[in-house]
């Protein structure tokens, strides 16, 4: 070959592969496809369990439900509409009865995700709950204070710590207490809480709570995208927004406090004489007298007592303690706190889980029995979580410190019974 004959082709050469890179670069990515919200299991019942997923692109979603790990036999799949955002309740199914299910939707196929059905109402055989809350990330002021050595946690390897960590303790539901993430109308924040939660979620139903920061980041009222995400309880008394659950012999009552932040907002949603309260009173008067209940706890945002920032909140003890003591409330579970608080007062159990992920603040004021009417049983600034036992008419709580930082390494912090 001679020299001119070369040079033709190597320019040739160099010409192509200049005119595919500028096409290649100029070319758009494909389309994102499948899940854009991995399969989430939602409100379990003896004969059901919701289903809420959301992919990239409109589609019908087909649920397959197994009693077989192998997926065959399988009961006749169920179909959801054409949408990005699919809710369905699979019905039908036995009671205490584990099964598997898997959901193909916008060209994927998801893993397979197990749960167990609810036993019977009224029932006394073993079961376990977990509640934990305050999982979203922080804020700029809470990342300067991490900066500056007075604050920890807030990142997301925190919050999959406590996921990790609350999976492996197998219960059958979880209960979270509020605040997801910084801002319940910011979709990137509601994807990433969803996405940290993945594998959690898709094995272990969830009973949700609202908390502040639903409300466009805890200090403004508006409709909290996270309506879109959530499967109400079927046929339950109440609204969207607060609920009751019955799970075997166990009464959740789980209730609504709104944007409310500081101890002296109004909560104006809960107060006696709105739709809430009403539901509330109705709802305990009810299961205090129901045979098949042998226990009653209430799940909430806000605390009534606090020995950290915010501190007891007089409103929600007016309102909210006499129904508690006259109806016979064992617990109520709460959150907004970033940390964990236990306190006792008329023989209900104050449980405060706040160590979901959120940034923790390390102040010397905190943790002092003189900021509150409520006799403290235990206190400390950890990522945590509290595992229930219900065995009949006997409950073991378990309080579980999780190290963090990428590591799901957890410790009994605290027992008790009930």
């Amino acid at each position: 070959m001679n020299k001119k004959i070369k040079l033709l082709t190597t320019f040739t050469l160099i010409g192509f592969l200049f005119f595919s890179l500028n096409v290649y670069a100029g070319s758009k990515p494909p389309a994102p496809k499948g899940f854009r919200i991995y399969p989430t299991l939602q409100i379990v019942s003896p004969t059901s369990v919701g289903i809420m997923w959301a992919t990239y692109n409109a589609d019908k979603g087909v649920v397959t439900v197994s009693a077989a790990n192998g997926m065959n036999p399988s009961i006749a799949p169920a179909i959801s509409t054409y949408s990005t955002i699919h809710k369905i309740i699979v019905k039908g199914l036995k009671s205490n009865t584990r099964y598997y299910v898997q959901v193909k939707a916008d060209g994927q196929t998801s893993n397979v995700g197990t749960f167990v059905t609810a036993p019977p109402k009224g029932s006394r055989v073993p079961i376990r709950f977990v509640v934990y809350g305050d999982t979203r990330t922080g804020h700029w002021a809470e990342n300067l204070a991490d900066s500056v050595g007075i604050a920890k946690y807030g990142d997301d390897d925190d919050h999959l710590a406590v996921c990790q960590s609350i999976m492996n303790q197998a219960p059958n539901f979880i209960i979270h207490v509020g605040d997801y993430a910084f801002s319940g109308v910011d979709m990137d924040k509601i994807y990433g809480f969803f996405n940290v939660e993945r594998d959690l979620l898709s094995n272990v139903p969830l009973l949700p709570t609202y908390g502040n920061h639903e409300f466009k980041g805890g200090h403004n009222q508006e409709n909290t995208y996270f309506s879109s995400y959530f499967i109400p309880v079927p046929v339950a008394n109440g609204s969207f927004a607060w609920y009751s659950y019955d799970y075997a012999n166990v009464h959740i009552i789980t209730l609504n406090a709104g944007e409310g932040v500081f101890a002296t907002d109004n909560f104006d949603l809960i107060k006696p004489g709105s739709p809430q309260y009403s539901f509330l009173e109705a709802d305990l008067k009810k299961a205090s007298t129901d045979p098949d209940i042998d226990h009653i706890f209430v799940s909430m945002h806000n605390p009534l007592y606090s020995v950290a920032n915010f501190g007891d909140n007089k409103t929600l003890q007016n309102a909210l303690e006499p129904l508690f003591r006259q109806y016979g409330v064992k617990a109520v579970f709460t959150g907004h706190e970033h940390d964990y608080q236990h306190t006792e007062r008329y023989g209900i159990h104050h449980v405060l889980t706040g160590g979901g992920g959120s940034p923790i603040l390390d102040l010397p004021w905190k943790g002092d029995q003189n900021d509150t009417e409520a006799t403290l049983v235990k206190y400390d600034t950890i990522l945590n979580y509290m595992l229930v036992d219900v065995n009949g008419h006997t409950l073991d709580c378990s309080t579980y410190k999780v190290q963090g930082n990428g590591s799901s390494a957890s410790s009994v912090f605290e027992r008790f019974n009930l």
